[in-house]
């Protein structure tokens, strides 16, 4: 079983979130904090983001393009593939910047 970690966690929107089953999913790439403090060559981290509370997902759907940059809270869990990204439960969003324009794709 894997560990769950509740986090809160700054990360740009990757692509258009997309709808399942009475959900929303999107990818969040999260940037080292503190460039500063950090690597020059440490990688961002991508977490695979699900919400199943309706309200969240059609703010996701409706609202949230890529490019924005939003606050999550929810609960994290790393996959046993380590190559694979970490999944993070949605329970709140809030956004911290829109994207100025809608861009296709790409985060920064």
């Amino acid at each position: 079983m894997n560990p769950q970690t509740h986090l809160v966690i700054d990360g740009c929107v990757d692509a258009i979130p997309a709808p399942g089953w009475g959900t929303a999913v999107f990818d969040l790439i999260h940037s080292p904090a503190n460039a500063d403090r950090v690597a020059p060559d440490a990688p961002d981290t991508v977490y695979a983001c699900t919400t199943g509370d309706p309200r969240i997902a059609d703010v996701l759907l409706r609202e949230i393009q890529p490019g924005n940059l939003l606050r999550v809270t929810g609960t994290v869990i790393q996959p046993d593939d380590p190559d694979a990204p970490a999944r993070l439960t949605v329970d709140a969003l809030k956004v911290l910047e829109a994207a100025p324009l809608p861009v296709t794709g790409n985060c920064g």
